[in-house]
């Protein structure tokens, strides 16, 4: 059986996405290839001996759990307060969420620097309310990362739980408290089963995009809490070690993709996104 016309121009407009992603995913990826195999695959070796490589590997890793299970925790209440505040306020939690997502991660990042600086607007604020004369020594140590990156992952876990609760009718849960249901038991039975595949599918999202964390770690975390990306960017740009650069970045990228897959085939993320 010919495929009907309808048919087939559908299928011609596949092609515009698929030579797009092939040459802005493709293409790139094999340059990677091509740079980290141009030793002959040494550099593979060589970044697994390098104690700065293997150190930025597990402090990215650990970031990420916790940067993840931060913003998804972060998130839910946000997302639940959006939904249960008044019109006007949620309108105003949206605008400060959407201002957040619309922002540069620099300028958002700076912001930080700001705050947190060892007489930044934290101090101010201590030392207005007298409890603190010492500069704080905050800036540029590894909990000083957390805050900002949980305020940039932020959006991408509200905004599922905002989709999730948008299908939840409050005055089923008001006729439910009426009939003597508990928060507690409104909560349990209700509201987190509403969230959780919003929440898996908002964490992991946030758990890949963290593993690329680059700005915010480099400028507040400082030399001393550099990330996988902070290791490939000095072998390409400080030590001229671009095949190395290149195994670390394929790395990277096999990572996202595996994790993607497996939370795919344990929580069918893929179904959510779609």
């Amino acid at each position: 059986m010919k495929p009907t016309r309808t048919q087939t121009e559908k299928r011609w407009l596949l092609w515009p996405p698929i030579v797009f992603f092939a040459i802005a995913l493709g293409a790139p990826i094999a340059m990677l290839i091509i740079q980290a195999f141009e030793s002959g695959g040494s550099a593979f070796g060589e970044m697994f001996a390098m104690n700065a490589f293997t150190a930025a590997l597990l402090r990215t890793l650990v970031m990420a759990v916790i940067v993840t299970l931060l913003t998804m925790l972060v998130g839910a209440l946000y997302g639940l307060g959006i939904w249960a505040a008044p019109s006007w306020l949620s309108m105003v939690l949206v605008a400060f969420l959407m201002l957040s997502l619309w922002t540069s991660i620099v300028v958002r990042t700076v912001g930080w620097m700001l705050i947190e600086i060892p007489r930044g607007a934290l101090f101010w604020l201590l030392n207005t309310l007298g409890l603190t004369d010492e500069p704080i020594e905050l800036y540029q140590t590894a909990i000083a990362m957390y805050p900002a990156m949980v305020a940039v992952m932020l959006p991408f876990v509200v905004l599922p739980v905002m989709t999730a609760m948008s299908g939840i009718d409050k005055e089923q849960l008001n006729a439910a408290v009426i009939f003597g249901a508990g928060p507690t038991l409104v909560l349990r039975s209700v509201i987190l089963p509403a969230l959780k595949p919003s929440l898996i599918s908002g964490g992991v999202l946030v758990f890949v995009m963290s593993l690329g964390f680059y700005v915010t770690p480099l400028l507040l975390g400082g030399p001393s809490n550099l990330t996988v990306s902070g290791v490939i960017n000095l072998q390409i740009n400080t030590t001229n070690r671009p095949d190395l650069g290149a195994a670390m970045s394929l790395l990277l990228v096999g990572a996202t993709v595996v994790i993607y897959l497996i939370a795919d085939k344990l929580f069918k993320v893929s179904e959510k996104w779609g």
